[in-house]
């Protein structure tokens, strides 16, 4: 008799055990499922931005448009003119793309944090940092 009160102990210690972890999974798996809804960063919007350059500061408009997946982004920029970029693609909170500037090719990216930026021009070897805020949605 003492022997089976044993294993009857062991075996509700055991569900016990079994029980608590089970429990402590899906608390874990809810959480997980919460996170994975977690709205992506929009970035659309109008943003002034200016970009650091050997020959001083040149600024404009970073103007963004579309949905996640389908962004389409224009530099208005006070040298060039309206200048689309290709390849406009997002990672988390940033913004990647390509312009053409007068037959050169640059990469543009920027990182967001809320209404402002930051991020870099790079055309060839040379890096150009860059800095906005958004002034309107």
């Amino acid at each position: 008799m003492k022997n089976i009160k044993s294993v009857f102990a062991l075996l509700v210690m055991v569900l016990f055990v079994v029980g608590c972890a089970a429990s402590s999974t899906t608390t874990n798996s809810g959480a997980s499922a919460k996170a994975k809804k977690a709205k992506p960063y929009d970035p659309t919007g109008t943003w002034e931005y200016v970009v650091e350059t050997p020959d001083g500061g040149s600024g404009g408009n970073l103007v963004i448009e579309g949905n996640p997946g389908a962004y389409v982004a224009t530099l208005e920029t006070d040298q060039f003119g309206a200048l689309e970029l290709t390849d406009v693609s997002m990672d988390g909170q940033t913004l990647t793309g390509s312009i053409e500037v007068m037959g050169n090719y640059a990469d543009v990216e920027c990182t967001f944090d809320g209404d402002t930026f930051t991020g870099s021009v790079y055309l060839g070897e040379d890096a150009f940092p860059m800095e906005g805020k958004r002034v309107s949605k």
